[in-house]
């Protein structure tokens, strides 16, 4: 099984279920100090959804979840894997129009 990272129409990102699971964790700790992982996170604590939707983020918003995503990623010990899947997220995000308005 997998989650999935919606970053925009027909742009997403797969990953393991566990994987998923991590990330989505790290943005709820993140959650008490954010309104955008909150808001990330609405699919799958509305909807029991696997997936964190960013499509819909407007673009300061977007550039917060870029850090929020950056910080995830620097939890990360070890976990090569992780970190390429969460860097080619923040790559995606840097080249989205959003991203630079």
């Amino acid at each position: 099984m997998t989650g999935t990272v919606i970053l925009a129409k027909g742009k997403h990102f797969d990953v393991r279920t566990i994987d998923f699971e991590w990330i989505a964790e790290s943005l709820r700790w993140r959650a008490k100090n954010s309104e955008v992982a909150k808001k990330v996170l609405q699919s799958m604590d509305e909807f029991g959804m696997d997936m964190i939707c960013a499509d819909e983020l407007g673009s300061e918003e977007l550039i917060e979840f870029h850090r929020l995503l950056a910080d995830v990623r620097s939890d990360l010990v070890g976990e090569n894997g992780l970190v390429d899947f969460l860097e080619k997220i923040c790559e995606a995000i840097q080249e989205d129009e959003r991203f630079s308005g």
